[in-house]
Parts: C-alpha cells; structure tokens; sequence
C-alpha cells in the first residue's frame, strides 16, 4: 500500500488524528512542567518600592500590637505574610508560600515579582508584644488582564484548557470518521425500504471503496428489479391479447353449443384475466409507472365505505367497524382502496366474522383488519407479502392467486405506509397498517 494512500485511508487518518492530539497533550505538559519549575530570583528593591515599604513601616511603628494575632487581624496586617520565627512557615496557610522561598532564602530585603502585577517585599521583622515575627509584604497589585493572571497563577488552568483542546479535536475526529459510516447506514436503510435509487456520495480511502461497491451493488439491484418488472409487465401486456382471443371464441363456442367444457373455458379465462391484471397492478407498484397524487383524504369514510361495498358482496359474512365518522389525513385515496380491498378480500375468503378498528389522527393513525379464520402457523407470517405465496398447498384457495397480500404492501410503501401482521385474540390473522 502507498503512503499517499495510507494516509488518506481511515487507518492513517485515525493514526494521524491520535498522533496529533498525544503531542499537543505533551507539548502542553512540557512548558506546563517549565512553568512550574520556574524558578524567580529575588531582586534589590526598586525606588518606588522603597518608598512604598517606608510608608509600610511607619504605619506599623504608630500601632503597638499586644500580640501578633492582633497584627494579622490589623488593616496592615491584610497584606502580610507572617511567618513562624522558629520554621519559616506562615502562620495561616497561604497558596503562594511555595513561591516565596527563594524570597525566604534572601539574606537582606528583597523583592520578588511571584506573577505579573504582584510584588511581595521581604523578609523583615516586626516587633509585637509577644516578641518579633518575621513578615512578607504583598504590594498592592498593577492592574493586569484577568485571563493572565488566572493562568500564571492556576497552573492546573494549562491543563484543563489542553485537555479540552484534545477533547475537542477527539470530537471532531469521531464525526469527521463517522459522517461516512453514517451516511452509508442511511444509505443501506433507505435501500432496504425499497428506495433503489439511493446512492452515495464519492469519499477517499477504504470507505469509499466500500462506498463504490454500496453503489454498484445498488445500480445491479436497480437493473434487476427494473428488468423483472419490465418482464412482468411485457409478458401480461402480451398475454392479454390471446386471452381476449380464446374468451371470444368460447364465447361464439357457447353460442353454437353449450356444454360444461365451454363453461370451463370460460371460468379458466376470467381466473388468467384477473391473474395478468393482479401482475399487472404488482409491477406498477413496485416500479414507477402508478402515479398517484397526496390529496386530502377522509380515512374514516374511505374504510366506511370499503365495508358496505363487501358487506353486499358478502352479506353472509359478519364485517363490523369501529372507529371516528371523521378522520382527515393526506394519502393517496385509490391506494387506500386498493389495500382496504385486499385486505378484506383476503380475510372473508377464510373468515366468518371480520373487525376494522381505526384510531388516532391526522398525523399518527393505525388501521387494524382482523378475522376469526384459521390462521397461518407462526412461521408462515413473514412469507405472507411474497408474491404467489398462498401457505399450505392442500389447502383450498378458492381462487387465491397469492398476490393481494403482495398488493397490499407494495400500494403501503408507494405511500409511504408501513404494513405488518400478526395472529389475532380473534382467532385467525390481525393485520395494522399506520404512517
């Protein structure tokens, strides 16, 4: 493999982007070990410093302190650093001791700048009831810029602010890895919901390797599905016109002779002419030749309707709804015909009794089919919507060309409508469909 080619692969950019943010957390470390292993020298006192540690000492010789409580608790005493005359350590814990022990070390009066615009002035004596204390002075501080100072004097600050830097970039690396990834999985889900003309966007590296053959893959699905459709189509566009042939010369058969033979023929006739024009409709759907516009729709009325047709067609059959007189969504009304007759078609052929629930509303409903038939066995139920599947070969069909379940779904995702099926409390099968 080239380098050129490594690298702008996934591995090399994975391998770039972890080298990357590793040497940004050193680098960091590093000047942040520096800093704090700086050292700062004591220094001579400048003359504004002298003449302000003057006007120090003369505020503290007015004042007789009884104790050197009283002197850390005094006004003057707030600048102040007091320190133990026996170990050096001040007597309340102060966060910038550490940095004041060269300042300590000093054999006379010195200054030391600890971080920018603060002065500490030291070490003297001062004198108090209780004996002599050795004291520290902080000057009052030069104005600086916050952000400064809060760095030079919170370390950890350098830290945290490198750690989210790598943080980050970690960030922008797992989307800028994944933004591939995922947009072949969106790809892949729209592929698998039917949309064969899903295709994705050309990207370097392994990826778009995998990518290209995602694409491929989908063109050759795209050509067979086209091809098969187009073959159904053609063959039952061709076969209608000898069927139209024999259905006419049985008929003038009938009229010169009628016997059970010509009945035959002409019963046979009408189940191939209702098997092309059920192929027919199945090829339309899954491709693009049915068009059909959104339109505002009343759902209610449409499955309302459905019922009564097939209640005339089947009067002895039970077929009872429950559900709004009103219910107003967008969808495409032929289609829903088209599933509503299907759907009832197939459950009066096997069942006594059927039951249509509609609920919810505009933007979510469900439409439930369910009858008191015999049912399918559990592993059955997922091969329910194939095409020319029609179950236990023994068992009667009473005229089941095993395509209008297959109608069913295609009208659903034409729509973009979701159908699925399961056994029934009733007895036989409950099928939902819902947007």
């Amino acid at each position: 493999m080239r380098i050129r080619d490594f690298l702008t692969g996934f591995a090399g950019r994975l391998f770039l982007w972890f080298w990357l943010s590793l040497t940004l957390v050193l680098v960091a470390n590093f000047f942040l070990g520096r800093y704090l292993e700086e050292r700062i020298e004591p220094r001579p006192l400048l003359e504004r410093e002298k003449d302000q540690f003057t006007k120090l000492q003369h505020l503290l010789d007015k004042r007789d302190y009884t104790s050197i409580d009283r002197l850390r608790r005094s006004r003057a005493g707030k600048d102040l650093i007091l320190l133990d005359p026996n170990d050096k350590k001040p007597f309340p814990d102060r966060r910038l001791y550490w940095r004041l022990r060269p300042l300590l070390e000093a054999p006379n009066l010195s200054a030391m700048e600890i971080r920018p615009g603060l002065v500490a002035l030291g070490p003297f004596d001062i004198s108090t009831a209780e004996g002599s204390v050795t004291a520290i002075w902080l000057m009052p501080p030069r104005a600086v810029p916050p952000w400064k100072q809060i760095l030079h004097d919170s370390p950890h600050w350098r830290l945290l602010t490198s750690s989210i830097l790598v943080l980050a970039l970690s960030l922008i690396l797992a989307r800028w890895l994944s933004r591939p990834v995922r947009q072949l999985s969106r790809a892949a889900r729209r592929l698998g919901d039917g949309d064969l003309s899903v295709r994705v966007a050309p990207i370097k590296g392994e990826l778009g390797e995998l990518g290209q053959e995602f694409n491929d893959m989908a063109e050759k699905l795209n050509m067979a599905m086209t091809n098969q459709q187009r073959l159904l189509a053609d063959v039952s566009h061709e076969l209608r016109s000898p069927l139209t042939r024999l259905k006419l010369a049985a008929g003038l058969l009938a009229d010169q002779q009628e016997n059970s033979y010509t009945s035959r023929i002409e019963k046979e006739c009408d189940t191939l002419e209702h098997l092309i024009e059920q192929v027919l409709t199945l090829a339309r759907l899954e491709g693009s030749a049915y068009q059909e516009d959104f339109s505002p729709a009343n759902l209610s009325e449409l499955v309302q309707s459905a019922v009564e047709d097939w209640r005339f067609q089947m009067p002895d059959k039970k077929l009872n709804y429950q559900g709004p007189d009103q219910l107003s969504c967008r969808a495409k009304p032929r289609l829903i015909q088209r599933i509503l007759d299907n759907l009832l078609a197939n459950a009066t052929r096997y069942a006594e009794a059927v039951q249509l629930t509609l609920t919810g509303d505009a933007h979510h409903w469900q439409l439930t089919v369910e009858d008191n038939g015999p049912g399918v066995p559990e592993e059955q139920l997922g091969k329910l919507f194939e095409p020319f599947f029609r179950g236990d070969s023994a068992r009667p069909h009473g005229g089941n060309i095993g395509l209008g379940l297959a109608i069913v779904q295609a009208a659903a995702q034409a729509q973009r409508l979701h159908i699925r099926v399961e056994h029934s409390t009733l007895g036989g099968l409950k099928f939902t469909l819902h947007n």
